[in-house]
């Protein structure tokens, strides 16, 4: 009988804990959104750039960040970062287009996103 009662309180618990999760907030969701498409991004050009190189397109590609910036109810600044890659094959003269045309393409081109040399 005891065993049955603490199998139930055991159960009981692992239940209430699974299900009570922190919830995200739009804010966050849409980070994390941005966040994945940037790497997603990243790697397409990545990918793309690899391809050209390999058929003896020459290139110059960089790997760098971009800053995802948002600010508090009290108007406090917070910088994130997200993957940003450029290569001069694929972005035709203006750094990070191809990057900037995938993130558009995803919808994830936000506001948000600050651009440093």
């Amino acid at each position: 009988m005891i065993k049955m009662v603490c199998a139930i309180a055991v159960a009981g618990f692992m239940v209430s804990g699974c299900s009570s999760q922190k919830s995200t907030t739009p804010e966050e969701a849409q980070y994390q959104r941005v966040l994945a498409a940037a790497h997603t991004c990243a790697d397409e050009v990545r990918e793309k750039t690899i391809a050209l190189v390999a058929n003896g397109a020459p290139t110059r590609t960089r790997w760098t960040t971009a800053d995802y910036v948002t600010k508090d109810a009290t108007g406090k600044e917070h910088r994130r970062s997200v993957e940003y890659r450029t290569s001069t094959i694929l972005d035709n003269g203006s750094e990070g287009s191809a990057w900037k045309k995938c993130m558009q393409d995803d919808d994830a081109l936000v506001p948000e996103l600050t651009f440093t040399r």
